[in-house]
């Protein structure tokens, strides 16, 4: 027990999980403009296109799994704790910031053709879209 004198640790007080969601789906449409218009890098190193596909892919699907889970998760009552929809939204924010680190990664003299293929690769962005839908139903049950 603590004494009296001393004063009581504070603990953050996390948002109620809809109000995270509604943070975490601004947060990713803040990205999507960077993505649009951001350039691919310039490099010495030797491209290894497979290797690109392969971590574009894994990240790919990381996203969607993500997404999955967070649209599981708030489709249906009880709502998750504050706590744990934290880390729901992390985990979607960093998955996403992997993804897009993967896209960068790609240099420039390659950049033309992947470019116009990178947004179709970005389906774990529908996690914006589901964030988005999640607020119209109201959360009503099924």
């Amino acid at each position: 027990m603590a004494s009296a004198g001393a004063p009581a640790a504070a603990v953050p007080t996390l948002a109620p999980p809809l109000e995270q969601l509604r943070h975490l789906a601004r947060e990713l449409r803040l990205l999507l403009p960077g993505v649009r218009v951001g350039e691919a890098r310039e490099t010495s190193k030797e491209f290894n296109r497979e290797t690109f596909w392969s971590r574009l892919n894994e990240a790919a699907v990381k996203v969607s799994g993500e997404a999955t889970t967070l649209t599981e998760v708030f489709s249906r009552l009880p709502l998750p704790s504050p706590q744990e929809t934290q880390r729901f939204c992390e985990q979607v924010h960093a998955a996403i910031q992997a993804i897009i680190a993967i896209y960068y990664s790609l240099p420039k003299d390659q950049a033309p053709r992947t470019m116009t293929l990178f947004p179709a690769t970005m389906s774990g962005l529908r996690a914006s879209r589901c964030l988005g839908y999640q607020e119209t139903t109201k959360l009503q049950p099924f």
